[in-house]
């Protein structure tokens, strides 16, 4: 074992970049790099590696082969680790003061807005945060507005934004803790729809539950909607119905002493990308770059 890295940040970020999109070519663009640069860089990650990364398909893009979904997650954290190195040095540079508008999708915020907070006065003692939790179409109401400059949600509700992914989640199910359903194991979707479907009030969000239904082939169960994500929670554990959800809580008692179970889904459930998403056309300053620094620290320690 050698304590040389023969391998470079840059390497690692045309990987990464590749890797998520799918697609060299797209990659490049991107980067504004050529395809041939990137390309290269990343063979020769390969071989410093002693692995294959990426499966190229002609015409067809890149996918990831068994070993590069490994290596992803940790070039991922390596790359948020670099930058976050570079926020701090730029804060003992300079510091980075002000105010910066934070919005968080209301099922996600009570996982990270309270550390986001924290760390980022730990991190920059001069700049504030204006957060808010709202549902999907607000939330991207106040994006284009100007009113917030950053909005954490999920890639399929980021209308259109610059998004910047943090955490694959898989979709699972809520069931009251004295449901039979999902005991034996994986729980398919059409055994959860005898019972209600309990959902946030949030018409994108729903839209895309009731996708996965159509998509399974399942009928749409009667919905019962909340507007709290807590309510949703006390609906499932008092035997109203199961839940859906991308995120899971620490507690499995509700407010009112309920209790819930998160079940795993059969089959291939769909996972969704939970990041950042930025106004187009707006260049992220130090403010928002540090904010991202922070949720990517955050993100990896939340269970979600």
């Amino acid at each position: 074992m050698t304590d040389r890295l023969d391998f470079s940040l840059t390497q690692l970020r045309y990987f990464v970049e590749s890797a998520e999109l799918g697609n060299i070519s797209e990659a490049a663009e991107k980067l504004r790099a050529s395809q041939s640069t990137v390309s290269s860089a990343i063979m020769r990650l390969e071989r410093q590696l002693g692995v294959q990364l990426l499966l190229r398909h002609h015409a067809r893009g890149v996918t990831l082969t068994p070993n590069g979904r490994d290596l992803l997650l940790g070039a991922r954290a390596l790359l948020g680790q670099a930058r976050s190195l570079q926020e701090q040095g730029d804060a003992l540079a300079g510091g980075i003061e002000g105010r910066l508008g934070v919005g968080f999708l209301t099922p996600v915020a009570p996982f990270l807005l309270p550390q986001t907070h924290r760390i980022t006065a730990e991190r920059h003692a001069g700049l504030r945060l204006t957060t808010r939790e709202e549902p999907a179409d607000r939330l991207l109401a106040l994006l284009r507005d100007g009113q917030c400059e950053l909005a954490v949600t999920y890639d399929f509700l980021s209308g259109g934004s610059r998004f910047v992914p943090l955490a694959e989640l898989p979709m699972r199910a809520l069931v009251a803790d004295d449901d039979p359903c999902g005991r034996a194991g994986p729980v398919r979707l059409a055994e959860l729809a005898e019972r209600p479907f309990v959902a946030l009030d949030d018409p994108p969000l729903l839209l895309h539950f009731e996708k996965f239904f159509a998509d399974v082939g399942v009928p749409l169960p009667p919905v019962v909607t909340a507007t709290g994500p807590e309510t949703v929670r006390g609906l499932v554990a008092a035997g109203c119905g199961f839940a859906l959800v991308h995120q899971r809580a620490h507690r499995a008692t509700t407010l009112d002493g309920g209790r819930i179970r998160s079940v795993e889904l059969a089959g291939d459930a769909p996972t969704a990308s939970l990041g950042v998403a930025a106004a187009p056309g707006l260049a992220l300053d130090r403010r928002g770059r540090a904010v991202l620094n922070v949720l990517r620290s955050v993100v990896p320690t939340c269970r979600l």
